[in-house]
């Protein structure tokens, strides 16, 4: 999440109907953090295996992000009676890669 954002800063409010609480979270570390903790406590993993997972999953996003999102190519009309206009700048997915 971050290297998408730019920024492991986060505005994010979690709400649980279980508990009737709600978490307020001002960094992604820390998000991860207590997701690490909930699956812990819940009896679903070992501490060392959400570790290893989220280790995983940011080699996996690195991975993802270098090779399928990629900015899109700028390209002019050919027809010269129309401005050079470009594509505008978005993410798209590269197929094939």
């Amino acid at each position: 999440m971050t290297r998408i954002l730019g920024t492991s800063h986060l505005d994010l409010n979690l709400s649980s109907e279980a508990t009737g609480t709600t978490r307020h979270y001002d960094d992604a570390g820390r998000l991860n953090e207590d997701m690490i903790d909930a699956r812990v406590w819940a009896g679903i993993h070992f501490h060392s295996a959400d570790i290893d997972g989220c280790q995983a999953g940011d080699r996996i996003g690195v991975w993802t992000l270098t090779h399928y999102f990629q900015p899109v190519q700028r390209r002019r009309h050919s027809n010269p009676a129309t401005p050079a206009a470009t594509a505008p700048a978005a993410v798209a997915m590269r197929a094939g890669t």
